[in-house]
Order: C-alpha cells, then structure tokens, then sequence
C-alpha cells in the first residue's frame, strides 16, 4: 500500500480506485467480502478500510494486490490499472468458458472446524457463475428437519455471502457451532432468525446484541439440487 506522491500518480490512483469500486459493486461484493477474501485466498493482511481507501485512490494498491483482485474478480490486471479496456485476457476466457469449478459437498459446516466432507463426492457448477469474484460450495440435507422445502440428499448450492437478501435461505452460525439453514427477517430495531428445522425456537437480536454477537452468515442459497 503507497501513498500517491505526485499530481500524476494521485490521477492514477482515482482512476484505479474508481474502476475497483465499479467492478465491485457490479459483483455484488461487500469492501469487508473483499478483504476476506484477500486474506483468506491470499494470505494478505488487509481490511476494509485499506479496500475502501484503494477505492477513494487515497492508497495505490501494490502491484501483488492488484494481480490477486484481478484473480477475485476473474478479470485482467491491466483492465483494473486501467491500462487496457478489455476485461479479460485468453487465459481468463479459457478459464471462465470452461467447463466449471467442482465443488466438495459438505454435510456439516462449521466456520470454527471446517466441517465434515463427504468423501468420493462433488457437485459441478458453471464457470460463468464465478465471474465478478463470486465463490461457491455445497451442503448435503441430511435428515427430514428442514422438509418440506428440502428432503434427505438434497444439495444445496450456497453462494458465499455474509450479508442477508430477501426471501433467500441463508446458512448461518452463532457462536461458532455447526450452521443451520433458515431465513433472516430485518426488523424496525434488529433482526429475526427463523430456523427452517421447526424443532428450533425463532431467535430475535436487536442491533445492540447483534453488536455483540458471534453471529456469522456462511452462505446464501442458490440452488437446490435433488436426486430423483
């Protein structure tokens, strides 16, 4: 991270932060998403406050930065210096027009252990869903809690997210024990968990307590895939 020291570099460090902010947003992605992907992916050391000075071009990002966003996003360096206005090169067309990414297929997921793999098993899903830096993996449904929307050996597609969309099916963890699938409903002054196994009671935070809370959301739903 380097401080523009000239009228030149701050010009290029604006136009860089803009174009970052731009593909970004087109991504859906979140600065904190971003981050934790840079750390996670890449073993960088950053937050979302150095993303969000990238962005504003008050920090020029290092040249090893650039070439792991441009790897999140699927697209070239060049085109995130804003030295080209072609957004992928020939390797990244290969890669994006492939045939898909296998996914492993988890059938307990916990952001403190990892989870448990199920062996011998993946699930494929297309290249295209990975442009713009979107990242994937899969859960197998086992048992009948959470019918009748899922049954026994569904697989269900999660998209990684940490932030709620409307009506979708989130999978989510609290103070670090295994993720549960359910919907997360905005309140006036916080939000309701609403388990899809009706076995668990409806949990309500308020913005203090969900402050102070180890609630993380894994994943947001994508597809169900069901064996027939």
């Amino acid at each position: 991270m380097r401080t523009p020291k000239n009228e030149s570099k701050k010009q290029e460090a604006v136009l860089i932060g803009a174009r970052l902010k731009k593909i970004r947003k087109e991504a859906g992605l979140s600065m904190q998403e971003i981050a934790d992907r840079l750390n996670r992916d890449f073993n960088a050391n950053v937050n979302k406050g150095m993303i969000s000075k990238y962005e504003n071009g008050i920090h020029e990002p290092s040249a090893g930065t650039i070439h792991c966003m441009a790897q999140i996003f699927g697209v070239s360096a060049d085109y995130l210096m804003c030295r080209s206005e072609e957004m992928r090169t020939e390797e990244n067309r290969c890669q994006q027009d492939g045939p898909g990414q296998v996914l492993k297929i988890f059938t307990r997921y916990n952001p403190s252990d990892g989870g448990e793999v199920e062996k011998g098993s993946v699930e494929l899903i297309p290249s295209q869903w990975l442009v713009g830096g979107h990242e994937f993996f899969a859960l197998r449904v086992t048992g009948s809690e959470y019918a009748p929307r899922y049954y026994d050996g569904d697989v269900i597609v999660f998209e990684r997210r940490n932030k709620v969309q409307r009506e979708r099916v989130a999978l989510v963890s609290i103070d670090g024990k295994d993720a549960f699938l359910c919907h997360i409903i905005r309140k006036r002054c916080g939000k309701s968990i609403i388990p899809l196994d009706r076995r668990m009671e409806e949990l309500y935070y308020t913005t203090e307590e969900l402050e102070a809370s180890d609630i993380q959301i894994l994943g947001l739903a994508v597809q169900v895939r069901r064996m027939e």
